[in-house]
C-alpha cells in the first residue's frame, strides 16, 4: 500500500504543473515567456518529488530493520501517509500562490509533519529492540535517528525563512540528500 501512495502522490504533483492557455496564433516568444512563468511552480515540483522520494528511502530504509509491527507502529505509518497524500496539494498551494506566507508555512508544517511522524516511528520502533531485529547495533539505530531529524531541522528553518522568500526557503531542502549522504557515510 505504502509504495502506492507514494507512486500516486508524486504522479499528482504533475497534474498542477498548468501551462496558461495561450492565443491560437502563438509566438514562439510567447511561449518561451509562458515556459519562464513555470519555472517557480517546476522548482517547487522537484523539491515535492526529491522529498517524497528521500520519506520513501526512508520508510524502505526503516523498514529493512524492522521484524515486526504493532498498533502505536502502524498508526505513526498512517498518520505519515496521510500526510504524503496532502503533499500534492501543499505543492499546488505554493504554485498557485508563490508569495503568500500563508501558504509556504502549510508547505514547510506539511514536510515538518511527516518527518516528525517518520522519526518517531524508527524511535517507537528501536527503543528497547521493541520491534527490529536484537542484534541491530545501538550505533546504528542512533545514526539512523539523526539522519530522521534531519528533515524536521530543515523544516523548521523552512518555516523561519518562509517570510524572506519562497525560493529561498525550499531551496534547503535541496540539501538533504548529499548531506544525508555525508552523514552516513562519515558517521
Amino acid at each position: 500500500m505504502t509504495d502506492g501512495v507514494f507512486a500516486i502522490a508524486m504522479t499528482l504533483m504533475v497534474l498542477s504543473l498548468d501551462l496558461p492557455r495561450l492565443p491560437g496564433k502563438t509566438t514562439e516568444a510567447e511561449l518561451l515567456s509562458a515556459l519562464r512563468g513555470l519555472l517557480l511552480p517546476l522548482f517547487k515540483y522537484a523539491i515535492s518529488f526529491l522529498l517524497l522520494g528521500t520519506f520513501w528511502v526512508i520508510h524502505i530504509r526503516q523498514a529493512h530493520h524492522v521484524r515486526r509491527v504493532d498498533v502505536v507502529y502502524l498508526w505513526l505509518g498512517m498518520g505519515a501517509l496521510l500526510l504524503i497524500t496532502l503533499v500534492p496539494f501543499s505543492t499546488s498551494l505554493v504554485g498557485d500562490y508563490p508569495d503568500m506566507g500563508p501558504a509556504e508555512y502549510f508547505f514547510h508544517l506539511n514536510i515538518l509533519g511527516i518527518s516528525t511522524l517518520y522519526a518517531a516511528q524508527w524511535a517507537h520502533a528501536t527503543r528497547h529492540h521493541r520491534l527490529v531485529e536484537p542484534d541491530l547495533q545501538p550505533g546504528m539505530i542512533e545514526k539512523e535517528r539523526r539522519l530522521g531529524l534531519l528533515i524536521p531541522a530543515f523544516a523548521i528553518m523552512g518555516l523561519m525563512l518562509a517570510a524572506e522568500g519562497p525560493f529561498e526557503s525550499n531551496l534547503l531542502y535541496a540539501a538533504v540528500p548529499p548531506l544525508a549522504a555525508l552523514l552516513r557515510r562519515f558517521s
